[in-house]
């Protein structure tokens, strides 16, 4: 994911000035209305699985944006807090994070984040996890058949048709272990249907309204 690349989970965008306000009035008003608030940190970002996830808890609330705006409605002080202690969920606001508002139980919410995971192709940029090789010889005629070479030539693969079968003339490299993914070897690699990457949310902190307190989340008790 590019550097600085903001995520909209609401359903209307506002800008400038307008959406900053709107963004601190809605985050209070979540604040208002639910028990529970979260921070939660993800990782390889799909709108369409957001759009799931928001589907699942329709009674609840998610909000991503401008880190600093997010601060401002909570506050960063306990004397500019919102409400009682919610100012401690900001230091947690670094990233690519947003909040999350619920009146659903903790253990169904810690469950739910725990076991959500669900596997997608990797983007151009997205740092390879492990290194993918497509060795030379002949491809598979059914998954690359000859129509395809062209295109396969365009995306950077050495190849050469013998008896009417594409032939990879050398090892090649789609991806390497801890390096960008380039915008070829994204594409090479959907075609291989090589699902690198997870879109996963990781909470890292709870405000309970009840008791008016404040946590950080232990990567074992997600």
């Amino acid at each position: 994911m590019k550097k600085g690349k903001k995520y909209s989970f609401a359903k209307t965008k506002t800008k400038g000035r307008e959406g900053k306000d709107s963004l601190v009035d809605n985050v209070r008003e979540a604040v208002d209305d639910y028990d529970h608030c979260y921070v939660f940190d993800f990782q390889h970002f799909r709108q369409s699985k957001m759009k799931e996830v928001r589907t699942i808890f329709k009674d609840s609330r998610f909000f991503a944006g401008s880190n600093k705006v997010m601060q401002v409605a909570l506050g960063r002080t306990s004397e500019d807090s919102y409400a009682d202690n919610i100012y401690k969920l900001s230091p947690f606001l670094r990233g690519h994070c947003g909040l999350f508002f619920t009146n659903r139980n903790k253990k169904e919410i810690k469950d739910f984040f725990k076991n959500y995971a669900s596997p997608e192709y990797a983007r151009m940029n997205d740092i390879a996890e492990s290194t993918i090789t497509l060795d030379k010889g002949p491809l598979d005629a059914m998954q690359f058949p000859v129509p395809m070479d062209p295109y396969l030539r365009k995306l950077g693969l050495n190849t050469e048709i013998v008896r009417g079968v594409i032939h990879l003339l050398r090892d090649t490299h789609l991806c390497e272990e801890g390096k960008p993914i380039t915008a070829e070897g994204s594409r090479l690699l959907k075609l291989l249907d090589h699902k690198l990457v997870g879109f996963k949310l990781t909470l890292t902190a709870h405000w309970s309204k009840d008791t008016g307190t404040a946590r950080r989340i232990k990567s074992t008790e997600e």
